[in-house]
């Protein structure tokens, strides 16, 4: 009896696709649906069923003996998932609708989240950059509305840049709306190799050992990384990864001919016609089953290596959305000419936005800084654990040994005000409130009595309440 086996041998290789950064909506992990606390949310629908559980999210379509509902949910610190819940109507107690243009947005959004990887791409695409000759290299310019930026990586890493900074401003504005237009944009020089970033800082005297450094006086923030590198080996294993794609391409294209050749073959050899099509059918499922796992593995590899990029630019990035911060916040939001914002509080909430996750169109910081956690809660279980009053009237040099040789002190100073502005954040709903622009208001008053009218209590009674809160505290 005649067999006909096709082996493919499938070289594994490397190859980056950078997924969109997605922002997103609420609701916990588990089956209950109880919201965490959210930061930027979404407007969503619920449904309440009659044993009590709730799911957030969007009523896809509906019929006389149920609903199809997109359950969105968002375990604190961990990626959006969307599930799909077919609900009879006998089950359901409740549910609150969303008008229908709000339903509109909320569909788009989630479509945004769904297509990710294309949506990115596309505004990778359409992004206007300029080439520049400068000293026999070429920069890429663009100008945005709340930065320029000039980069001397390749086009296709600037491009993909462009697109995470422009997420992250946008981030910023959802959770800190701009309130003042800027004189001048904030701009940022990116190199796409550690060599040249540690020139830029040698030609303006800085010993920084951070990938990104906010240089206020000039509104300007420099950040360096080795993309130019990583591009480089992407474009061998593209071409790698471009090979496998046209063997699946060709063996998809071979399937039908060989199938008919197999079945001449069977005829010739005088199977029977029940048999030749058992054969038949038996060597179809196994080349569909070939196509099917390459498939799959072309898949796991685009993925693994989307996770690979993210490794590869996780600290450059996560540096750069804190200086980031710094600008957007000196720039756009509490101007030094008409605020006074304590750079406890400056650092503290720049060490939450830099560990804060964009889903879509939105930034959750809800989950914690995990080493600053694991730093503040090892200080404040020690003898000697830092005072609040030593940190509220901290001045900037208490700070300044960070950004040299990540001194001791400073880094303790750095962990308090990350869990201090942590905590004002979430549990004091501070952001984007009249009491905060009040605290931030050059007054007579000192930075204590500031702070107490803040929160609205003594300072002992709020650091015994904060203390116990941060020892509590644990990561996802």
């Amino acid at each position: 009896m005649l067999q006909h086996r096709f082996i493919l041998l499938v070289a594994a290789v490397v190859v980056t696709t950078v997924s969109s950064i997605a922002r997103s909506a609420s609701g916990e992990d588990g089956d209950s649906g109880e919201a965490a606390p959210l930061v930027a949310e979404w407007p969503m629908e619920a449904v309440t069923l009659t044993d009590g559980k709730v799911y957030r999210g969007l009523v896809q379509s509906e019929n006389p003996a149920g609903i199809e509902f997109l359950e969105v949910r968002r375990p604190r610190g961990k990626p959006m998932a969307l599930v799909v819940r077919p609900i009879d109507r006998a089950n359901i107690q409740g549910w609150e609708r969303l008008d229908e243009a709000a339903q509109q947005e909320l569909r788009a959004r989630l479509e945004r989240f769904r297509r990710r990887t294309l949506v990115e791409g596309r505004r990778m695409e359409d992004l206007k950059l300029e080439a520049v000759g400068e000293d026999g290299r070429v920069l890429w310019n663009h100008r945005g509305q709340y930065f320029t930026l000039e980069s001397t990586a390749n086009e296709r890493m600037t491009r993909r840049l462009t697109v995470r900074l422009g997420q992250i401003f946008t981030a910023y504005r959802q959770l800190l709306p701009a309130r003042t237009a800027a004189g001048t944009q904030v701009h940022i020089r990116f190199f796409g190799s550690m060599n040249e970033y540690r020139a830029a800082l040698a030609e303006l005297h800085l010993g920084i050992d951070n990938p990104a450094v906010y240089l206020s006086d000039r509104n300007q923030i420099l950040a360096g990384s080795e993309l130019n590198r990583f591009d480089e080996e992407l474009a061998r294993v593209n071409r790698q990864h471009q090979q496998i794609r046209e063997q699946h391409e060709a063996l998809v294209a071979e399937v039908p001919k060989r199938v008919k050749q197999l079945g001449e073959d069977l005829k010739k050899n005088n199977v029977p016609t029940a048999e030749r099509l058992r054969i038949l059918l038996a060597e179809q499922r196994q080349w569909d089953e070939q196509r099917r796992a390459l498939a799959r593995k072309i898949a796991l590899l685009d993925r693994r290596n989307a996770a690979k990029f993210n490794e590869v630019t996780a600290r450059m990035f996560r540096r750069l959305a804190h200086e980031a911060f710094h600008a957007y916040l000196e720039s756009y939001v509490y101007p030094r000419q008409e605020y006074d914002v304590p750079r406890w509080l400056n650092e503290g909430l720049a060490q939450t936005f830099e560990a804060g996750r964009l889903e879509a169109d939105s930034l959750r910081i809800d989950a914690p800084n995990v080493v600053a956690l694991e730093q503040l809660q090892g200080d404040l279980r020690s003898d000697s654990p830092l005072p609040l009053a030593e940190l509220l009237t901290a001045g900037s040099d208490t700070f300044l040994a960070a950004h040299q040789a990540d001194g001791a002190r400073a880094s303790r100073a750095y962990h308090y005000s990350w869990g201090l502005a942590y905590y004002l954040a979430f549990e004091q709903g501070v952001l984007d409130t009249p009491a905060l622009d009040a605290y931030l208001t050059p007054a007579a008053s000192g930075p204590i009595a500031r702070f107490e009218k803040l929160v609205d209590m003594p300072l002992a009674a709020f650091e015994a309440r904060w203390r116990q809160a941060m020892l509590a505290l644990s990561t996802p």
